[in-house]
């Protein structure tokens, strides 16, 4: 085949495909309002830039505190390795994943709107307990330019099984 047909064919598909994938939202998406996506990203002046690392020789898993919610964010897929899953929670950025890797932090005892942030925002709600441990999934799948996600709570013996795989997540703030 010529190059000029598959240069004419690889425009045809590519009119197919992309605006499937970029129609490509879950019905959940569609419906966050813009407030509820501030209240968990922010404003977009406070979002945080990571250089995103990992650390493959430690394992750390902290001892449950009482009085916090332990939260661990799991990104435990190699797809898109190298692309940048961001968390924040409130508007705080918290930190970043890549295939492959965890991250974890506590929090007070409430109500929280977490943000995961790659080519589009997921916004989550979520009411957290003292004493509880969390898992949250982020979910990579292919987008237009980079790779698009959903962030979702795990079961705690699926987020055990998942965490065990996973390589402890580095950042620092760029």
């Amino acid at each position: 085949m010529s190059f000029f047909r598959q240069c004419i064919v690889a425009i045809v598909v590519l009119s197919f495909v992309l605006p499937a994938i970029a129609n490509d939202k879950d019905e959940s998406e569609e419906t966050v309002s813009k407030e509820m996506e501030l209240k968990a990203c922010g404003p977009k002046a406070t979002e945080v830039n990571f250089k995103a690392g990992t650390d493959k020789s430690q394992h750390p898993t902290p001892a449950q505190p009482a009085d916090k919610a332990l939260i661990y964010v799991i990104r435990p897929s190699m797809m898109g390795n190298k692309i940048q899953s961001k968390l924040a929670v409130d508007g705080d950025w918290k930190g970043t994943n890549r295939g492959d890797n965890y991250f974890y932090f506590t929090l007070d005892p409430g109500e929280h709107y977490f943000c995961s942030l790659a080519e589009n925002h997921s916004v989550l709600k979520l009411d957290v307990a003292a004493g509880k441990t969390y898992y949250l999934q982020q979910h990579v799948r292919m987008g237009v330019m980079k790779a698009r996600n959903k962030l979702s709570v795990m079961s705690e013996e699926e987020g055990k099984t998942k965490l065990a795989d996973a390589h402890l997540s580095t950042w620092e703030a760029r």
